[in-house]
């Protein structure tokens, strides 16, 4: 299992894919500044007697600091992020299927089960590297565009550092369906849609019966999407909100995890 590990990771840093995908996400943040994203997320985070009055010449410059632009990004731009994490999913785990070698790495004497997890472990570290990434890049385009700004205040770090490990955990849960999707269908097209179906459609459909009849609305509590967004702002959340969102990302993590690994070991590999 080792070997394979790192053939991947040979694999994967020879490759384009991850480059492509790093390049997508410096783009992808310099959009969000130069629309002036920023300046439209910082007001969520104003006190409440402060929204709606005029932006001062104080508010910008808080509104520069680095680390708060840094939660910012984190909390409120993270459903687009996920796609960037499905690609990543799809070079890392998918790459045997596509380029039909899935019999090769078998044959190396690693078992299904373990080549399964060997992808999954893989595809939970490329993705928590690229949130970072993410991060990072957001916090340098921002001190480019507008200087370093103001220091930020403790309590902003104490605010992002719960936020980026319940969003982690939530993305992980998200690319533990990705790899069982890939392991499932092993073909990549599929994966793109049943993806974009349990992520965007589902959510969507629940979000209709919620609309024409509201004693439904529990329907939402079990979706990733949903929660996702609510996570975002945690330090807002009562304890019980916290803990069933975080239920949610793990029942998928395992659910998605324990089928995976079931029907990969019955597959027929051709």
């Amino acid at each position: 299992m080792g070997n394979l590990f790192r053939g991947d990771i040979y694999r994967i840093l020879r490759g384009k894919a991850l480059y492509i995908t790093l390049a997508a996400l410096l783009v992808y943040n310099m959009l969000m500044l130069t629309a002036g994203f920023s300046i439209e997320l910082a007001t969520a985070y104003l006190p409440e007697e402060a929204r709606g009055e005029a932006i001062t010449s104080e508010f910008i410059s808080q509104t520069r600091s680095v680390g708060i632009r840094a939660l910012q990004v984190l909390a409120t731009s993270m459903e687009g992020f996920v796609f960037f994490l499905l690609s990543a999913v799809i070079f890392v785990a998918g790459a045997s299927f596509t380029h039909k070698t899935v019999k090769n790495d078998l044959a190396w004497g690693v078992s299904r089960t373990k080549l399964y997890f060997s992808k999954l472990f893989l595809c939970f570290i490329v993705g928590a590297l690229m949130l970072l990434f993410y991060i990072g890049a957001f916090m340098l385009i921002s001190i480019i565009v507008h200087g370093v700004g103001d220091s930020a205040p403790i309590e902003y770090w104490l605010e992002f550092l719960p936020i980026f490990a319940a969003q982690l955990f939530m993305l992980l849960s998200l690319i533990s369906v990705g790899v069982f999707l890939v392991f499932a269908t092993r073909r990549t097209a599929i994966v793109n849609v049943a993806f974009i179906a349990f992520y965007l459609v589902l959510p969507s459909i629940a979000v209709g019966f919620v609309a024409s009849n509201p004693s439904t609305v529990w329907l939402l509590d079990f979706d990733m999407l949903s929660n996702i967004r609510m996570l975002s702002n945690l330090p807002q959340l009562e304890a019980y909100e916290i803990l069933r969102a975080l239920g949610v990302g793990a029942f998928w993590l395992i659910a998605s995890t324990i089928a995976g690994v079931a029907l990969f070991r019955k597959a027929d590999i051709k």
